[in-house]
């Protein structure tokens, strides 16, 4: 599921969606998200792209990998 997080915060940065459409591949996505909000949300909070390492730039949004 960590593989499918990384392709949607990916197509969230380009500005585009993705939309699951299997009840049980929903499912067990939400699962995972709730097992893991805690790395999730520190991850989104600081910006740090686990990676590549500390980085950012002023002119791009940072990505969540």
């Amino acid at each position: 599921m960590h593989l499918y997080w990384r392709v949607i915060e990916e197509l969230k940065y380009l500005g585009e969606t993705w939309t699951f459409t299997n009840p049980s591949f929903k499912r067990c996505y939400q699962r995972w998200l709730t097992k893991n909000a805690g790395a999730v949300t520190l991850c989104a909070l600081s910006g740090i792209n686990p990676g590549r390492g500390h980085v950012s730039f002023k002119w791009k949004r940072p990505s969540l990998n």
